[in-house]
């Protein structure tokens, strides 16, 4: 990682087809750019009146009658180029099949585990009921610490049938916040969480992702760069399969190749981690997909910054439709990524 996150990212955190059947889906190299709904593509007026009506996927009891009327608007939209239309239709269509497959969850724990450099540190683990093995996702906070919805992230991928981590890499450490300053623990930590998660019997070790917030993003989008375990000190055969990375700081990685399927969600007002560079790092990668949400900024799926608040010279606001909608195409992502 670039040294000096200060430079560019200084803050904070953040269905579809079943994750358990059929075929790892590789999906092609589209930038796409200013969608106003990444689920279901209409015109920015239209998705504005629509704004609430939009229902959380994560919600298992959202009538799937609304998700079929979406498909249809995304079928019969014509007015997108063609490369725009096929993504949001895809995420329609994978949200037709989450609600029928969604498992009960069990509570979260704290569980201990060593980062990969050796230096023990902790994380919340969440996971559906049941032996498994299921699928998992490594999540990374932001600088200032585990979100204010930790509890609604991991309920909301537990529910489409994920175990979760999420790392408290403040907590062991006695930190509150590192938005000033380089923080390189966070990669070793996310291959720490990853071999602390293979060694689950409810994981399937092969299909482990990686998801992160603004600083918890950098370190996502360097181990979407360099994927195996065995680089970064853990056991050889360990790796990310698919990463996603919240409003990140691109530019620290600007010039890297992302060698797993990478998916990147920016804000188009988002003035600490400009979604410019995100399209400058997503340009011509064929592994990597970024949505940028048009008049949303840092922090978006983050209801601590209701109404917008500054932050260590930051400006942050949360925005519950592109939250909703951000989420959603996460666990598309995830479901197209980490099938058997």
């Amino acid at each position: 990682m670039a040294a000096g996150l200060e430079k560019a990212s200084k803050a904070c955190a953040a269905a579809p087809a079943n994750p358990n059947s059929g075929n790892r889906g590789r999906f092609p190299g589209v930038l796409v750019d200013a969608l106003d709904d990444p689920v279901w593509p209409r015109s920015a007026s239209a998705a504005t009146k629509a704004g609430a009506r939009s229902a959380p996927v994560a919600n298992p009891e959202v009538n799937a009658l609304i998700f079929r009327r979406r498909l249809q608007d995304a079928l019969v939209n014509r007015s997108r180029p063609a490369a725009l239309r096929v993504l949001p239709s895809v995420f329609a269509l994978a949200a037709l099949f989450v609600l029928a497959a969604a498992p009960p969850v069990s509570a979260g724990s704290l569980d201990s585990f060593d980062s990969a450099t050796g230096e023990p540190i902790r994380g919340y683990v969440a996971k559906p009921e049941g032996a498994g093995p299921f699928p998992a996702v490594v999540l990374l906070h932001s600088c200032l610490g585990l979100p204010s919805n930790r509890r609604a992230i991991e309920a909301a991928l537990t529910h489409a049938g994920y175990v979760t981590l999420f790392v408290d890499a403040f907590g062991p450490r006695g930190l509150a916040e590192t938005c000033s300053v380089d923080f390189p623990q966070v990669v070793p930590d996310a291959f720490g969480a990853l071999a602390s998660l293979a060694g689950r019997p409810d994981v399937d070790p092969r299909r482990i992702a990686v998801v992160g917030f603004s600083q918890g993003a950098d370190g996502a989008l360097a181990a979407a760069a360099s994927p195996a375990g065995a680089a970064h000190g853990v056991a050889d055969g360990l790796a990310f399969r698919a990463a996603a990375a919240f409003y990140p700081p691109c530019a620290n990685e600007a010039g890297r190749r992302l060698a797993i399927p990478t998916l990147i969600l920016a804000g188009a007002a988002d003035t600490v981690t400009p979604a410019a560079d995100c399209r400058r790092l997503a340009e011509g990668q064929p592994d990597a997909r970024l949505i940028v949400y048009p008049g949303v900024g840092h922090c978006f799926d983050d209801p601590a910054f209701a109404g917008g608040k500054q932050a260590l010279g930051m400006t942050l606001r949360y925005d519950a439709a592109a939250a909703r909608r951000a989420m959603a195409a996460l666990i598309a992502f995830l479901h197209e990524n980490l099938a058997r």
